[in-house]
């Protein structure tokens, strides 16, 4: 069981890189729609790795957020407030999604991307070995 939860653990990790560098590839490209897209893609898979220990994990983004609030502080054990920034990049990332001709600006991208490798990186410290 303990491999079958670091199995998913290091998955999760490495989506959530993944993403986190096709961020930064869109938001080095001007793609600034795309970057935020993938920040937040990579923001959803930082937040599943907690998801994971508590038996908790899902693939639904509105059932992720509400699991993080009733598991985690809003400053919680990391001082970041991972309620509060995935929050606000779902609003983002559901704009850009829903207004066909919405565009997401370079301060936005890069933002969502600096709280992307932000969260990511706490994440993984926490959960490496």
């Amino acid at each position: 069981m303990e491999n079958e939860i670091e199995n998913k653990i290091n998955f999760r990790l490495s989506q959530s890189r993944e993403k986190l560098e096709l961020a930064a590839i869109m938001l080095e490209k001007g793609m600034y729609n795309d970057s935020v897209l993938c920040s937040y893609l990579s923001m959803f898979y930082s937040v599943r790795v907690l998801l994971i220990q508590n038996g908790s994990d899902s693939d639904d983004h509105d059932r992720i957020l509400e699991l993080v609030e009733s598991y985690y502080e809003p400053a919680g054990w990391t001082g970041v407030d991972i309620i509060g920034i995935l929050r606000e990049a779902k609003t983002c990332r559901d704009s850009v999604e829903s207004v066909r001709d919405a565009v997401a600006t370079r301060e936005e991208a890069e933002k969502f991307y600096t709280n992307a490798k932000m969260l990511h990186a706490t994440i993984a410290e926490k959960f490496s070995a």
